[in-house]
């Protein structure tokens, strides 16, 4: 298995715990892999893109016209736990909250 993906496989069980506790009745959020990438959905609507390119990951999120844009406050990193946390500090949680 190659570097990228344990990456990956690590990173979506860090991101199925954030979805386990941001889940709530009614608003159930889930994390999926889509090849390079995991993607955040709540009630089966997709909402985060997050993208693994080498070693850096991009984070998107999915404006309602249907074009993926840059998280605002993080569009790269190297590190996923950055990533929760970003997504921990959402204002009000808009991106997945119903």
């Amino acid at each position: 298995m190659n570097v990228s993906n344990l990456a990956l496989r690590r990173a979506k069980k860090q991101l199925d715990t954030f979805c386990l506790q941001q889940s709530t009745a009614g608003n159930e959020l889930a994390c999926l892999s889509d090849s390079d990438s995991l993607v955040l959905q709540c009630n089966r609507q997709v909402l985060v893109r997050i993208k693994l390119d080498g070693a850096q990951w991009h984070v998107f999120w999915l404006r309602e016209d249907g074009q993926w844009t840059s998280w605002p406050h993080l569009p790269v990193c190297d590190d996923i736990q950055q990533v929760i946390e970003q997504l921990e500090q959402a204002p009000l949680h808009v991106h997945w909250s119903g």
